[in-house]
């Protein structure tokens, strides 16, 4: 066993190491964005198109996957058109992972949270509507429309004002950030998932909208019941109107810095996080793990470098040369034959009429990994000489 080990890992290297841990740091964002965030559709397109080409693979159909290789740009395009605002929203939540991420936002006081917990109360008990909206960590511009800029302390009467029924914003929502009454009368995205809406009014389908594309809090008062219900993550859940403040409390401290001011770190999904390792691995083996050294030629060009101005390099000269390469599969996939020179320097000529290289010794731009078996030929020899100047003048005057 000890043996079949070593033999597995004798070709790891460190780079491999970091090359899987990259991976697997994608993977798992990836992973949770399909899971928490992503549309239905685009989980199950992408689901869908990853099984076809892994048994594509396995199976060795080889229409379907010359189809992949050959059509998956025009996927990957496809993909971005139709799924646009998924994309662009994974994109956004990059920006605000809790690894090595304080709040842009201060904790706003209890003093706060009372006030607006007695606004809630008072409304639930006179029947008010109420649409407030606590953002969290992601932007949320682009999901909201209209609205009045305000930049006002919170305080309960104006909360009461701002949606008193003959005020002009009360069937509006309120975005209270910082502490401060940003803006009214804003309008939400509503929700299509009539299951959760349960023939409930529009600001609970206002407030489901929001929560689906992003990780606000939305408070909402029915002015049919007298019922608080609070809205995240694409969840309605009615509350006590005594609980109000703990959980306004709960979702501020979340946004803020840990007690010790240093940055909350992510240790939840282990599940999650152990699948994107394990993946990263499966596909390491499966794609870059070859023990098998193979040989491959290659022509490669010659470059003649830093050749004084009034000198030149008398033909015949040689312009390539045969390199034979020798490593691994993956070895091969980062070498560039084109961008793969023989660098020659003439710089150093000092007045020599002969020049002599060895071409192995000045082989450029080829990864480490890759071992030279031989170079064809082994060395370059040239005659330098100056350069034949062409009397115009003279021929002028013979005219």
């Amino acid at each position: 066993m000890q043996a079949f080990f070593e033999k597995l890992t004798e070709p790891l290297r460190y780079a491999d190491v970091l090359d899987v841990a990259i991976v697997s740091v994608l993977l798992y964002v990836t992973f949770v964005w399909l899971r928490d965030r992503a549309s239905r559709s685009l989980r199950i397109v992408t689901v869908g198109l990853t099984a076809t080409f892994l048994t594509a693979r396995w199976l060795e159909l080889y229409l379907t996957t010359m189809l992949f290789h050959y059509g998956m740009l025009a996927i990957v395009i496809a993909l971005v058109i139709v799924f646009q605002n998924d994309i662009r929203y994974g994109f956004e939540r990059l920006t605000t992972f809790r690894w090595f991420h304080y709040s842009s936002n201060p904790e706003v006081n209890s003093l706060h949270i009372d006030m607006i917990s007695e606004a809630v109360t008072v409304m639930a008990r006179d029947r008010i509507g109420a649409l407030i909206v606590f953002p969290g960590r992601e932007p949320l511009d682009r999901h909201l429309r209209g609205g009045v800029t305000v930049d006002a302390e919170v305080s309960l009467p104006l909360l009461l004002s701002i949606f008193h029924p003959k005020s002009p914003g009360h069937d509006g929502a309120v975005v209270i950030a910082s502490g401060r009454i940003a803006t009214l009368g804003l309008h939400l995205p509503l929700s299509q998932r009539v299951d959760q809406i349960h023939g409930s009014g529009t600001r609970h389908a206002a407030a489901l909208g929001l929560s689906e594309c992003s990780d606000a809090l939305v408070l909402v008062v029915s002015e049919e019941r007298g019922t608080v219900t609070l809205c995240r993550n694409g969840e309605l859940q009615v509350v006590d109107q005594a609980s109000v403040a703990e959980q306004l409390h709960n979702h501020f401290l979340e946004q803020s810095s840990s007690a010790d001011g240093r940055p909350q770190i992510q240790v939840a999904n282990w599940l999650t996080k152990l699948v994107a390792v394990a993946v990263a691995i499966l596909l390491w083996f499966q794609l870059a793990y070859h023990t098998d050294t193979i040989q491959r030629t290659y022509i490669i060009p010659i470059e003649y470098r830093n050749l004084p101005a009034d000198l030149e390099i008398v033909e015949p000269k040689p312009t390539h040369v045969q390199v034979t390469l020798s490593g691994v599969q993956p070895a091969f996939g980062m070498l560039d034959p084109a961008a793969s020179t023989v660098s020659l320097d003439a710089n150093q000529i000092s007045g020599q009429q002969t020049l002599r290289w060895t071409t192995g010794d000045h082989l450029k731009n080829v990864p480490s990994e890759l071992a030279v078996e031989s170079v064809e030929p082994q060395s370059i020899v040239v005659s330098v000489r100056k350069k034949r100047l062409q009397s115009v003048d003279s021929n002028r005057d013979q005219k």
